[in-house]
C-alpha cells in the first residue's frame, strides 16, 4: 500500500510504458505513478486520488486531452495542478486547443522518454536525471594508496550521478570520480559525496548516489550540453 505522503501523477497509459521501462527518479524522488487507459479513468482516478501532476496523450480513448485538461481545470483542487499534454504537431489547432484549454505544457510527438521525463521533471520542479550508461571511474584514497573502481551510470544529472558498482561504500564518503561522457573526449573529472547506498538488482551490486562538488564551469557547461543533446525530439 502506499504511503499517504507520497505524491501522485497521473499518466496516460502509452506514456506509463515509455517512462517506466526507465526505472525512472520519479519512483526515488518519492512520487507514485497512476496510469488511466482512457480519457474517463483519468477524470476518474483525478477525483478519487487528486495528483501533483497529469501527463497524457492527446488521443485518448473517450474525451480528448483537451477536454479532459478543460475538466480538471473546473476541478477546485487542480487550479494550479501541473497538466502537460503530448499531441501531433500538425495540425496545428490541436495544440492551441490545449493550450485554451489550460495544459501548462503541450509538447510535440513524438518525444523520447528522456525529453518527456525533463518536461515533467521542470513542471514538478525537480532537477532532471538523464537516464544514460555511461562509465565512471571511482577513486577512494586509503592513507597513502589509491584504489580506483569502475562502475557505470545509471542516470545523471548537472548536480549528480547514481553509479551501479561491485564497491559498497559508506554514505558521506568524499571521493573523485572521473565520468567518459564520450571516448573521443577527456573524461570529467569531479569531487563527489555518497548521499546513498542501495542493494542493486545482483548479488554484490551496489547504487551509490553521488553529488557533485566544485564542477568548473567548464564542466558544467559540458555536462549540461551532454545532457541537453540527449532530450531533444
Amino acid at each position: 500500500m502506499d504511503q499517504p505522503f507520497r505524491k501522485k501523477i497521473i499518466l496516460s497509459e502509452d506514456i506509463s510504458r515509455s517512462i517506466e521501462r526507465m526505472d525512472c527518479f520519479l519512483h526515488r524522488s518519492g512520487y507514485v505513478l497512476r496510469v488511466g487507459r482512457t480519457g474517463e479513468e483519468i477524470l476518474d482516478l483525478a477525483r478519487r486520488e487528486p495528483p501533483d501532476a497529469v501527463i497524457i496523450n492527446y488521443y485518448l480513448p473517450g474525451p480528448k486531452g483537451d477536454e479532459v485538461c478543460k475538466a480538471l481545470r473546473r476541478s477546485q483542487n487542480a487550479a494550479r495542478l501541473p497538466i502537460l499534454i503530448v499531441g501531433p504537431v500538425e495540425p496545428r489547432d490541436i495544440g492551441e486547443r490545449c493550450r485554451e484549454a489550460g495544459c501548462d505544457d503541450y509538447i510535440a510527438s513524438p518525444a523520447t522518454p528522456n525529453a518527456l521525463l525533463r518536461r515533467l521533471a521542470g513542471s514538478l520542479g525537480l532537477q532532471f536525471r538523464l537516464h544514460a550508461r555511461v562509465p565512471a571511474v571511482i577513486s577512494l584514497s586509503f592513507g597513502r594508496i589509491i584504489s580506483e573502481f569502475l562502475g557505470y551510470s545509471k542516470d545523471i544529472s548537472e548536480g549528480g550521478i547514481l553509479v551501479e558498482t561491485n564497491l559498497e561504500i559508506d554514505r558521506g564518503r568524499r571521493l573523485y570520480v572521473r565520468i567518459y561522457l564520450d571516448e573521443r573526449d577527456e573524461p570529467l573529472v569531479t569531487r563527489a559525496t555518497v548521499l546513498r547506498v542501495d542493494r542493486g538488482p545482483e548479488e554484490d551490486q551496489y547504487l551509490l548516489g553521488m553529488q557533485f562538488h566544485d564542477l568548473t564551469s567548464g564542466a558544467a557547461s559540458r555536462l549540461r550540453d551532454y545532457i541537453e543533446s540527449r532530450t531533444e525530439h
